[in-house]
């Protein structure tokens, strides 16, 4: 959990950085964030789409002990 939070602040950052480097005019640094920000959104998408990481993934694999009670 504590990762998704950290990389959405991130992709959040790097979104108005991105935006004053359009201001700027600065194609370099446009270019390397636009990069960096693919990657922390493909990231997160996985961490998204992993079932440990859903509610039912992780109901799933803790059944035994909410049984067991």
């Amino acid at each position: 959990m504590r990762k998704k939070a950290e990389l959405i602040t991130k992709i959040s950052l790097l979104k108005q950085k991105i935006d004053q480097c359009l201001d700027d005019r600065d194609r370099e640094g446009f270019i390397q964030l636009s990069y960096e920000l693919k990657v922390c959104q493909r990231y997160l998408g996985t961490l998204m789409n992993n079932p440990e990481n859903r509610l039912k993934g992780r109901l799933e694999q803790n059944r035994d002990k909410f049984f067991h009670l």
